[in-house]
């Protein structure tokens, strides 16, 4: 079967490694490149929000639509996970003047800049998962492993006209 007429390929392999750590799916297809570009940015973006915020950003029930952004990336499930484990049996954080409570919920302008960068952060990835889901086997672009060089980009074996001789007869 030739490159023109090949299915194409779904990498879930790829897109599953990318949703639990960014960039991760990238560096299994072999762009070492954009998988550090990838985990640097989304990675540093998410990390931003969550020491901003704190554990409080990650509530499903709190704020369902930003928490479907955030669990775009997997850390974020297990963070809003442990958020959970910290509230008290009723399903509430703790009261800012309480000093009982096992943590302090951000409040105001902090907390949503840590919900916002990390459901960006989620939405990004997103883009990272759908880019490495799907690849097309006939594009060029897609080729990262064993790279031959194409026709079109092959040495011409002409000499040029710098290293010609001159033809006149001497």
């Amino acid at each position: 079967m030739s490159d023109k007429t090949a299915s194409p390929r779904w990498h879930f392999a790829g897109a599953i490694a990318t949703w639990l750590i960014p960039g991760a799916g990238h560096l299994l297809m072999g762009q070492k490149g954009r998988a550090a570009i990838l985990l640097a940015s989304i990675g540093m973006l998410w990390l931003g929000g969550f020491f901003i915020g704190g554990v409080s950003v990650f509530d499903r029930k709190g704020h369902p639509v930003w928490f479907m952004g955030q669990m775009l990336i997997a850390p974020s499930v297990l963070v809003e996970g442990y958020h959970r484990s910290l509230q008290d049996p009723a399903g509430q954080p703790p009261r800012p003047d309480d000093t009982t409570g096992t943590y302090q919920p951000s409040y105001g302008h902090i907390h949503e800049q840590g919900v916002l960068y990390t459901s960006l952060a989620g939405m990004l990835n997103l883009l990272a998962i759908m880019d490495i889901l799907y690849r097309d086997p006939a594009d060029p672009r897609h080729r990262y492993l064993n790279r031959t060089p194409s026709p079109t980009t092959a040495p011409n074996n002409n000499p040029s006209p710098a290293t010609q001789s001159s033809g006149g007869a001497t």
